[in-house]
């Protein structure tokens, strides 16, 4: 029997060419995965310092809309104490941003405070104009919620096939 010693095959199985082969693909497959987890973790930071901007953007126009509130109960409660209620049109009318329209159990009063380019807080309450008939509740809140910017305008056309050609 002679012995090969030229180094193309071994009697044993594979070459060490193949060997070599096989491990530069697999540092090549987990380089690969190295550079997507990295990717991955960038992306993830990202989305975690846009939920925090948003999130505080979103408290930050909570707190502006329950300031807002709270000027509207106290002109609510000096209307109530003063038996006038027609002095909480007049104190509604000196607030910023805000609408008070008339209707059978007192005002619906709305307004709405800016989160984000893209989000809008829209609040509505209803302020009575007989506490004691509701409850000694001077309001009631109807709309807290967060919307869409561009929905706030009642403007806003959806282009939607009516299934003609």
């Amino acid at each position: 029997m002679r012995d090969r010693n030229d180094g193309s095959i071994s009697q044993n199985g594979l070459g060490t060419g193949y060997a070599s082969l096989i491990m530069i693909f697999v540092i090549i497959c987990l380089t690969a995965l190295a550079v997507l987890s990295f990717s991955a973790a960038g992306m993830n930071d990202s989305l975690r310092t846009k939920h925090r901007d948003n999130s505080a953007a979103f408290y930050e126009a909570e707190s502006n809309a329950n300031k807002i509130l709270m000027k509207i109960d106290e002109a609510a409660y000096e209307a109530s104490q003063s038996g006038l209620f027609m002095t909480f049109e007049d104190s509604a009318a000196q607030l910023e941003d805000v609408a008070a329209v008339p209707c059978p159990d007192g005002y619906n009063v709305s307004w709405s405070c800016k989160v984000t380019d893209k989000l809008t807080l829209l609040c509505a309450v209803t302020v009575y104009e007989s506490p004691e008939l509701h409850g000694n509740k001077r309001y009631e809140v109807t709309k807290w919620q967060t919307v869409p910017a561009e929905a706030a305008s009642p403007d806003t056309h959806l282009n939607v096939w009516d299934g003609t050609f």
